[in-house]
């Protein structure tokens, strides 16, 4: 599984037989909020969206960033994985 982040568009994202997954966040100063998690129908329950949160969460620890959640997908995975609570 190949997630790539686009800096641009402020997004990770899984694409698989022309289906794209997403994690969409919004940079501020020292952090990024996570805002959205999307995966389509075709490659939802495949654990994508859990990894696409992952990899941001990553992101934002590797860089020292604070994290905000708006996402409820993603809030219920750090509720989930408690190793991520000490970035929000």
């Amino acid at each position: 599984m190949e997630i790539t982040h686009d800096k641009t568009r402020h997004m990770f994202e899984f694409t698989e037989n022309g289906n794209s997954a997403v994690v969409e966040y919004k940079p501020f100063d020292g952090g990024i909020n996570i805002l959205h998690t999307f995966v389509p129908k075709p490659l939802q329950n495949k654990g994508y969206g859990a990894k696409l949160v992952k990899e941001t969460l990553d992101y934002a620890r590797e860089n020292h960033l604070k994290v905000i959640i708006t996402c409820p997908f993603a809030r219920v995975y750090v509720a989930r994985h408690k190793e991520y609570e000490d970035l929000l």
